[in-house]
């Protein structure tokens, strides 16, 4: 194996524990390993929110700078299948259980080129917490993290919590870019917002100022969720709310909490595919604490700052980090 070269493929979105493990099982079946690393061209036929090619090569760049034992170098792969049908001097080709057959048909054409077969290595999956095979997909649904843990277990969510007070300051300052505009005239940040924002991103709207905004704007919205609050009094224009062939989920939660009630509202609401409301009964601001954690990444929330105008915020791993946090910075109630 002295001076042997082995090739690995792949797009390398949202490096996650399964990647790692895959590079490490290839490059330890060879001497030096290259990586080529799917461009943005083919990425984006597997779906809108795939990463780009840079954030995808800086993510192993990164990894790669951590870990010494391996020696590989990146590269860019323009086609389906690269180099590997054509380069001589190499001997090892890896892959997982989906990619043998495109391995298998890599040795065919080499063989017709009057070039060496390489040897195929199969690496076998991980599986993250709920056993599943951890995957880029898996990642992006928002269900669990790069290190295949949930970003919130079915446990969590039948208990009750209670904000402590030491959070009060933070959660006021905004989660993401805060688009100035009057509180009589909230069309103005709206529609500023509305222009940073992906026409394929999938919008979670929460308070009634900012689903009736978007309503007046003609934005389609997945999830609203209202109160008939605003400023915690009631809404003039809440009945202006048009609820007309949404799908209604009722839900009780009382102010400074996330009840178990709201936790189950958030789930039905995220396991339907649009036009969902979720009516509380109480007070909604806390809720997109356990709306980040559900979400998928990708999805564009949207609420407003008191006094100041409207949040967008894409929920990404570092908007699930955040939310987690939070979360684990609450009281359970009942706890001893």
């Amino acid at each position: 194996m002295e001076g042997s070269i082995g090739l690995l493929g792949g797009t390398f979105d949202r490096l996650h524990d399964g990647h790692l493990s895959l590079i490490r099982g290839i490059a330890s079946e060879c001497d030096f390993l290259q990586i080529h690393v799917t461009s943005d061209k083919i990425a984006r036929e597997k779906g809108f929110f795939i990463q780009n090619l840079e954030t995808r090569m800086e993510q192993l760049r990164v990894f790669l700078l951590s870990d010494k034992s391996i020696n590989a170098s990146l590269h860019v792969l323009h086609d389906k299948f690269g180099p590997a049908v054509s380069i001589e001097k190499c001997s090892v080709i890896g892959c997982t259980e989906e990619t043998f057959s495109s391995c298998e048909e890599i040795n065919q054409i080499r063989e017709k080129n009057g070039l060496s077969p390489l040897r195929i290595v199969k690496i076998d999956h991980i599986l993250d917490e709920g056993g599943e095979i951890l995957s880029s997909s898996r990642v992006r649904s928002g269900i669990v993290n790069q290190n295949g843990k949930f970003w919130l277990k079915n446990s969590e969510t039948i208990l009750e919590y209670s904000m402590p007070k030491i959070l009060d300051e933070e959660l006021k300052q905004p989660m993401g870019n805060l688009f100035l505009g009057p509180h009589d005239n909230p069309s103005i940040a709206m529609n500023q917002a509305l222009e940073s924002i992906s026409k394929e991103a999938k919008i979670i709207a929460v308070g009634d100022v900012t689903v009736y905004s978007l309503q007046l704007a003609n934005r389609d919205v997945w999830i609203s969720v209202i109160d008939g609050m605003t400023h915690r009094k009631e809404w003039e224009n809440f009945e202006r709310i048009d609820l007309n062939g949404k799908f209604v989920i009722n839900a009780t939660n009382p102010p400074g909490m996330l009840t178990s009630n709201i936790f189950e509202a958030c789930f039905k609401a995220i396991s339907q595919s649009e036009n969902i409301t979720i009516l509380v009964d109480g007070e909604e601001d806390l809720t997109p604490i356990p709306l980040i954690l559900m979400a998928p990444l990708g999805t564009v929330l949207l609420y407003g700052q008191p006094n100041q105008g409207l949040v967008v915020r894409e929920i990404d791993i570092s908007a699930k980090r955040r939310a987690r946090r939070f979360l684990d910075s609450f009281v359970v109630e009942g706890a001893s």
